[in-house]
């Protein structure tokens, strides 16, 4: 649950910090003490978010496209067999584009890589 305190700081915070420094300002620019930035440094994400502050989560990122290429691959598995239902969908310029794309892939899958040693 987000402290009331922390939150009444992070509403008057200017997340912009100035360039060289770790310090926040307020809004009005004066630079925070120590110990609001310690606050400020020990926000949850939760109390972050509730301040309408983007946070960029590297865990988050990687778990997103971790699960956006298990998407793709489950995708394949159903598209790949039955891609004549797809074809009504698609643009005509769609088609000529996938129509290139699977020769390509067609070709490949049938000449294995030679490796150099």
């Amino acid at each position: 649950m987000p402290r009331p305190h922390v939150m009444a700081l992070l509403f008057d915070t200017n997340f912009n910090r100035p360039p060289g420094t770790r310090t926040f300002r307020h809004l009005d620019g004066r630079p925070f003490t120590d110990e609001e930035q310690a606050l400020a440094d020990d926000a949850t994400l939760e109390e972050l978010q509730a301040a309408g502050v983007h946070v960029i989560d590297p865990e988050a990122e990687a778990k997103a496209q971790e699960a956006a290429h298990e998407m793709a691959e489950l995708l394949f598995k159903y598209v790949i067999p039955h891609r004549e239902v797809l074809i009504p969908f698609m643009t005509h310029e769609d088609v000529l584009t996938y129509g290139r794309l699977e020769t390509i892939a067609a070709a490949g899958a049938h000449h294995p890589r030679s490796h150099k040693d």
